[in-house]
């Protein structure tokens, strides 16, 4: 059997990203950023990244074990600067506060008792959650996400607050 690792999979608006932590620096597949910003990153593009920035890693890639063009952390922000535009901004913030804060706790000791980044995934959304103490915890302003406010409340109760002043 052939040695290989098995990347995390990160999904949004449909679209995966391949990731991983080696040497204790975050990996993503070259490919799938490239279907982020709209762009093929052929091998031409990523050939003015530094030779530290990028690396052919044998990997589990939709299920096959294939040799994989990978780029590091710095040259994912690279990579966003020089061919991206206003519109990316989203997928950077997500790369940040999500995806590889997710990354890096994968790999910290189970002792620490500290809370840990989670992604709480549904069919049709990711939520980022901590998770603490054996319990998901959720940012207050995620809230919105889960609960659906109804615009109209039921019973005697709804109707005397549609009566109160401000309502």
């Amino acid at each position: 059997m052939e040695e290989h690792y098995e990347p995390l999979v990160f999904t949004r608006q449909k679209l995966t990203l391949h990731a991983l932590i080696l040497e204790r620096q975050a990996w993503f597949c070259v490919r799938d950023l490239g279907r982020f910003l709209g762009m093929f990153f052929e091998n031409r593009i990523t050939q003015k990244l530094a030779p530290d920035q990028r690396r052919h890693v044998r990997l589990r890639y939709y299920g096959e074990i294939e040799n994989v063009l990978m780029v590091s952390e710095s040259a994912a922000y690279a990579l966003l600067v020089y061919h991206g535009n206003a519109t990316h901004d989203p997928i950077r913030k997500w790369l940040t506060y999500q995806v590889l804060p997710v990354l890096r706790d994968r790999h910290v000791p189970a002792f620490n008792n500290a809370p840990v980044p989670a992604l709480l995934q549904s069919k049709h959304s990711t939520l980022s959650v901590m998770r603490w103490q054996n319990e998901l915890w959720i940012r207050f302003k995620d809230m919105p996400c889960l609960v659906h406010t109804r615009k109209q409340e039921a019973g005697w109760w709804g109707k005397i607050r549609r009566g109160l002043p401000g309502r």
